[in-house]
């Protein structure tokens, strides 16, 4: 598809927070639905192919994506994704019996199943916004959360034709089987702020409400569009990722550890943007629209507490499918160093190797997970406990 200019995003109507709604339970009684296709936005954690595919000779030296070891556990090659093989989006599908989510820049002529508009590096602001503010963003191209819903606005005619003539539905109303997913966005503003542009976190913490009121307002441009099942997920502990923790420990400038080994002040931070669930007035405004609220902290909140400190091992293991603890804070891919982070030899590169078992492992190349880490969150949103509420609830 062609990208168009970037068009300006509504205002908020006074949302400062994501939030959750929930649809009255008598909506759902009675026979079993079925989502009949999956439409995805946010950054690396759901992009199944569109950075790979994106024409820009600027990015190719930092697109490591597109080399091997990536992809290796599951599809024997690079697929486009950060990761060692499938991602939540991909364990999702699957669990709703629709195939991968195709990423919008492949050649697939047919949507009628889903369209995923993820890019990796994609941030919530805009590239002209962050660099206005001289913030460094180290994949310069424009693929924020607005620009993302701008190339959805201009494929919207082609999906709801697809939609009706599939599924037998009409064009005002074809998004009502269609499950929309809004990845971690604000990641990447923080990180290129943070880690890029050598900012304070204060500094970073002042650009939390706009970060927040992007996404929400995001979220209002799809209930515009008909959307009703909207899926709202968290940001990671940034101060868990091994790509951060090396980073503070070459600068002295980690703010001190917790007891899990994260970085507090780091991961404190994160508390400021969290979504809060919506006043009477917001829920007045879309009463009819459900919003699944996800978590991947929760899920690294679960891992380190049952490991350190429950004194059940047998619950220990059935909860956390045999990730060894002695990694959890280690890439599986890098070229060694602290956290096996080293930034002359990143995953992807020739200096850089893959752990030997990585279903083991939680943390894939410092900034990404592995496909085990993955396949137990998406578990988690299907049934509980990281999804308030669970996906598959509202399909019975």
């Amino acid at each position: 598809m062609r990208l168009l200019p970037a068009a300006v995003a509504p205002a908020p109507f006074l949302l400062l927070v994501l939030f959750l709604l929930s649809c009255p339970r008598s909506a759902y009684s009675g026979e079993q639905k079925r989502f009949a296709s999956i439409i995805s936005f946010g950054d690396s954690y759901a992009d199944t192919g569109n950075l790979v595919r994106w024409d820009n000779p600027v990015i190719e030296s930092v697109n490591l994506i597109r080399n091997s070891p990536y992809g290796e556990t599951f599809f024997g090659h690079p697929s486009g994704r950060a990761t060692n093989g499938r991602i939540v989006l991909d364990f999702i599908a699957d669990a709703l019996d629709l195939p991968f989510v195709p990423p919008v820049l492949s050649r697939v002529e047919n949507f009628s199943t889903g369209v995923n508009f993820a890019v990796a590096g994609a941030t919530a602001l805009n590239l002209t916004y962050l660099q206005g503010q001289n913030i460094t963003v180290d994949l310069p191209i424009n693929s924020s959360l607005n620009d993302q819903l701008r190339w959805f606005e201009q494929l919207k005619p082609s999906l709801c034709r697809s939609s009706s003539s599939t599924h037998g539905g009409s064009s005002s109303g074809c998004f009502g089987e269609s499950l929309f997913t809004l990845g971690q966005f604000g990641a990447n503003d923080y990180r290129n702020i943070l880690m890029n542009s050598n900012m304070t976190l204060e500094q970073a913490r002042s650009y939390v409400p706009k970060i927040v009121n992007t996404i929400a307002t995001g979220v209002e441009r799809l209930i515009h569009h008909g959307a009703k099942y909207i899926v709202v997920a968290d940001k990671i502990p940034f101060g868990c990722m091994p790509a951060t923790l090396a980073m503070a420990s070459s600068t002295n400038n980690n703010g001190g550890y917790d007891q899990y080994g994260c970085l507090k002040s780091f991961n404190t931070g994160r508390a400021v943007a969290v979504p809060q669930r919506p006043s009477p007035a917001t829920r007045r405004l879309a009463p009819e629209k459900l919003f699944f609220f996800f978590f991947f902290f929760f899920f690294f909140f679960f891992f380190f507490f049952f490991f350190f400190f429950s004194a059940g091992g047998q619950t220990v293991m059935k909860l956390k499918a045999g990730f060894n603890r002695s990694t959890t804070l280690v890439s599986c891919c890098g070229g060694g160093g602290p956290y096996n982070q080293n930034w002359k030899a990143p995953c992807g590169t020739p200096g850089a190797t893959a752990c030997a078992a990585p279903s083991e492992a939680i943390i894939w190349d410092g900034f990404h997970l592995t496909e085990s880490a993955y396949s137990s969150i998406a578990h988690g949103w299907l049934h509980g406990p990281y999804a308030d509420p669970p996906i598959l609830q509202l399909l019975n």
